[in-house]
């Protein structure tokens, strides 16, 4: 931080590194949050204040904040109308006042002012104002100008800090409150001095005119408190008394027309006349004199202090580099070797050519021949979906399942797991859906197994164009045999299908929860039975509408991409309500392997649905379309009849804390730099090998150290050491899940997270999104719990587990209710179709926005 070498800052360079408007500044330091303190004749703030506060940024905006009427009234839980009656009774200050476009005054409040009104006076909060409030109303008071100009003048006191100043500001203010000398209410000596003070201290450049009183009643008070500050002043210390103009010429050897004029015809104030007496100078110096020189000296002053800042802050800088090049220096890229070479078997083929299916059958084969066995799947689901195969088979003592959210039996012999949970020892391993190595955030989950595992067996399935990069993981000479799987049962592919054409056990695919639903309600509307699958239901939710689907109560399930994925569905028919999708970047048009991966879910096998048709689904909505030539080349690709524009030719590696060199939180930033530059030297003799991108975790440390107010710093002090903040960063969590804050200050500050926990009587009123929001808190929360106990905000993972099975059980019953579950789709103001993503027809919204942009021209 620029200026922090110093022991002081002064107000304006605090200001500037706080990020503080100058009122919102002055504010804090008038409500005492901003400690200040004098360094010589200057009011400044220590350096440590500024450091304390820039650590918890919110809490400072939040006392600095200003706010219109409106916010004020809801902060101060008062309408706006009695709101207004206080402002103009003056029971609230404003802060700040503006001139809008309309000419009109707008006035702001402080937030914190609004907040404590209702402590500070329950008595006008109430029902009803007192009679005496409600007649100075009804006369026209409006003292908001007013109590605006009171406000200004405390604060500009609060940068005065000598008595003798404050009482000459009073007296600037309003000259009217100067009580005549002749009265014998001011002496000569106090006269001068006065008058000295306000011409040395600039006050008239300091005060202006803006805070001056105005009204009668503000020049009596005026009045008062110039003759308090006078009594205060004069008890601190007497005014100098005053030397004879002549007697003081002739101390300096000068003539009394050398005097300044502001001495010649009361006299010269003793201490001022002793001054330059004892520094030699030809006379005594003009009050404006002696404001320039303080001013030419503050300047160096500052000059001086801006340069040795500086200074310092160049040296701390260089150390700063130093260290943060140490640090990277000590990062390691590990790339893990195989002990021993495996029996390897690659299952390469399109969808529901059976190579996970056989390779499972392998698996239950050797698992009841005794030996441990891993199933490795890149989703939660579709490894549910082995567990409970195999729990059929083998018993369910026999098998376990680990996902980042649920340990279940995790000792057992055979294990079912998402890729990042597998372990990396057993007999057999069968590694599911590989072309994901060279997904960026979670390929490095694949090249873990495939890389560092010890198993003596290992079965491979993936996508046919990932059979080079595969081989690359294994030593030449590793048996590794190739069984090239092909379809079963061939796609055909439909000209086109409409709500009344579809086949029963059809897919109707959109990608997006808004088309989706739109969707749903336009089949429900036709007369259709329908359900929905999307990424947001939690698995509970999504299995019960597979088995909606599978056992025949529904005819057609609305889905995502999700189906895309080794979900499992008797499916005769795949409708593409449009093939264009967000990616999180931009809207793109579909892959051909993306679409041929989704089209080939039409005709399972083990399913028991036959061949599959393909097709674009005709909807009534605009803004859906599918592109023919697309679900052609789709087609053709699922049948094995071209090859795709799949490209799996890159894996991923990712450090753990120990290769990062055991880092603190603060250091993590730049071992991460570090490493990435270790793991490309590392693999320059594998071109197949890259570290995975580091942006995410990047994203998530900001998110944690912003949660419990963590200076940006490589030498920043955090509550907890650096493997825990590594474990809450690479934790599957996402960094923009509204939890993950509150995870963060659980883990590291000890917070509780028992208030996101809701009644059941809460949750069976929820709205389907209520619900699917709820059901994706209670599994990043569990995620949590198992990664770090019950340290994790004091919750269970077995209390978690029954929101979620509430959430999921109300969204089911939402959606069995046949009936649209949103409004998606339909225009809010005609009730015709529209694309999801609108609230209004296009014609709706032009009419509505043409009369509004007519009102506000004069034609």
């Amino acid at each position: 931080m620029a200026g922090t070498a110093a022991k002081h800052l002064r107000l304006e360079a605090a200001r500037r590194e706080l990020g503080l408007r100058k009122d919102e500044f002055v504010l804090g330091i008038e409500h005492g949050a901003i400690r200040t303190c004098w360094s010589g004749d200057e009011l400044c703030v220590r350096a440590g204040e500024v450091v304390r506060w820039r650590a918890k940024p919110d809490e400072l905006a939040e006392l600095t904040r200003l706010v219109h009427a409106a916010e004020a009234a809801g902060i101060s839980g008062i309408s706006r109308h009695r709101f207004d009656q206080l402002a103009r009774l003056g029971v609230i200050r404003p802060v700040r006042s503006y001139t809008n476009r309309y000419h009109a005054v707008v006035w702001q409040y402080s937030a914190a002012d609004a907040r404590r009104l209702p402590e500070l006076r329950p008595e006008l909060t109430g029902v009803r104002l007192p009679g005496p409030h409600l007649d100075e109303l009804a006369s026209g008071a409006d003292r908001r100008a007013e109590g605006h100009r009171s406000r200004l003048r405390a604060q500009a006191l609060l940068m005065l800090r000598d008595p003798w100043t404050k009482a000459a500001a009073w007296s600037y203010w309003s000259p009217s409150t100067r009580p005549p000398v002749s009265r014998g209410k001011l002496s000569q000596a106090e006269a001068v001095h006065l008058a000295r003070r306000a011409a040395e201290e600039r006050l008239s450049d300091v005060l202006g005119s803006h805070a001056a009183p105005v009204t009668p009643e503000e020049q009596a008070e005026a009045g008062r408190e110039f003759t308090a500050a006078l009594r205060r002043a004069r008890r601190s210390r007497p005014a100098p008394e005053l030397v004879a103009p002549s007697d003081a010429a002739a101390r300096l050897g000068c003539t009394v027309q050398q005097i300044p004029d502001e001495y010649r015809d009361r006299g010269v104030p003793v201490d001022l006349l002793e001054q330059s007496v004892a520094d030699g100078l030809p006379t005594v110096p003009a009050p404006a004199q002696i404001a320039a020189a303080r001013g030419q000296r503050a300047a160096q002053r500052r000059k001086d202090e801006r340069q040795a800042a500086r200074k310092a802050e160049q040296a701390a800088k260089r150390l700063r580099e130093q260290r943060e090049q140490t640090i990277a220096a000590r990062a390691r890229a590990h790339i893990p070797e195989r002990t021993a070479d495996p029996r390897v078997a690659f299952h390469l083929g399109p969808t529901n050519s059976g190579k996970t299916h056989d390779a499972i059958a392998l698996l239950a084969a050797h698992a009841e021949a005794g030996r441990t066995c891993v199933y490795a799947a890149p989703l939660r689901m579709l490894a549910f979906e082995v567990y409970e195969r195999l729990r059929a088979r083998l018993g369910t003592e026999r098998v376990g399942l680990h996902t980042g959210e649920e340990h279940l039996n995790p000792d057992a012999p055979v294990l079912c797991c998402t890729a990042e949970a597998a372990p990396v020892v057993g007999d057999f391993l069968v590694v599911d859906e590989a072309h994901w190595l060279a997904d960026e955030s979670r390929g490095h989950a694949w090249t873990r197994l495939l890389l560092n595992g010890s198993h003596t067996d290992v079965h491979v399935c993936a996508a046919p164009e990932a059979e080079g990069l595969l081989r690359e993981f294994f030593a030449a000479g590793t048996d590794i045999t190739v069984v090239r799987h092909t379809r079963h049962g061939v796609l055909g592919r439909a000209r086109e299908f409409q709500a009344a054409t579809l086949p029963s056990a059809s897919a109707v695919v959109a990608f997006s929860r808004k088309a989706v639903l739109a969707l749903h309600r336009e089949l429900l509307e036709a007369g259709r039975s329908a359900t929905v699958l999307y990424g947001a239901m939690p698995p509970a939710a999504r299995r019960e509408q597979i088995r909606r689907l599978s056992e025949g109560e529904v005819d057609v399930i609305v889905t995502t991409d999700v189906i895309g994925h080794g979900v499992n569905l008797p499916l005769r028919a795949v409708a593409f309500a449009e093939t264009d999708k967000y990616d999180g970047r931009s809207r793109r048009k579909l892959l051909v392997w993306e679409a041929a991966q989704i089209a080939g879910r039409a005709g399972r096998r083990s399913q028991g649905a036959g061949e599959g048709l393909v097709g674009a689904y005709r909807s009534r909505l605009p803004g859906l379309t599918a592109s023919a030539r697309l679900l052609d080349q789709a087609v053709h690709a699922a049948n094995g009849a071209r090859p795709g524009d799949l490209r799996v030719t890159t894996a991923r590696l990712r450090p753990t804390w120990t290769d990062l060199g055991r880092p603190e939180p603060g250091e993590i930033p730049h071992a991460l730099a570090g490493w990435t530059a270790a793991a490309r030297k590392a693999a320059q003799d594998r071109p197949w090998l890259r570290p995975m991108p580091v942006a995410e975790i990047h994203a998530k440390l900001q998110r944690a150290r912003q949660a419990v107010g963590a200076p940006l710093d490589v030498n920043a002090r955090w509550p907890r050491d650096g493997r825990t903040v590594w474990r809450l960063i690479t934790m599957p969590v996402d960094a923009d899940r509204t939890v993950y804050p509150a995870v963060c200050r659980a883990v590291l500050l000890g917070a509780p997270l028992r208030h996101l926990v809701r009644p059941s009587a809460l949750i069976e009123r929820m709205a389907l999104s209520q619900a699917e929001a709820y059901a994706a808190t209670m599994r990043d929360l569990s995620t949590a719990v198992l990664a770090f106990g019950r340290e994790c905000g004091g919750l269970s993972t077995e209390e978690l587990a029954v929101g979620e099975q509430a959430a999921a059980e109300r969204i089911n019953h939402l959606v069995a209710a046949s009936r649209p579950l949103a409004t998606h789709g339909s225009c809010a103001s005609c009730g015709e179709p529209c694309a999801p993503w609108y609230t209004h027809c296009d014609a709706c919204h032009s009419a509505r926005f043409f009369s509004h942009d007519t009102a506000c021209f004069d034609w």
